[in-house]
């Protein structure tokens, strides 16, 4: 699989199908999916970065903050569902 594929087949069933519904409607709403995808991969590549950056946090330093190393993603899950 090419890494479009993978991006594709990561991206909500939700949001795919209503690329394709847009597409067949003659278009009227692609700019507002096609903003959609993009906010979708900026916060998941945001949220891989945070997590990246954590993990290499000293463990006390992470301590010191009141996190576990095992409540990382949880932590930035709750952190980037707020974005939304």
């Amino acid at each position: 699989m090419s890494d479009l594929t993978t991006a594709w087949s990561a991206v909500p069933r939700s949001l795919r199908q209503q690329d394709r519904s847009a597409l067949r409607s003659g278009g009227r709403d692609l700019i507002r999916i096609i903003a959609r995808l993009m906010s979708w991969f900026w916060v998941q590549w945001r949220r891989r970065e945070i997590i990246r950056v954590l993990n290499k946090v000293d463990d006390r330093l992470l301590q010191d903050a009141g996190i576990e190393r095992g409540d990382i993603e949880e932590i930035v899950d709750t952190l980037v569902a707020r974005w939304r």
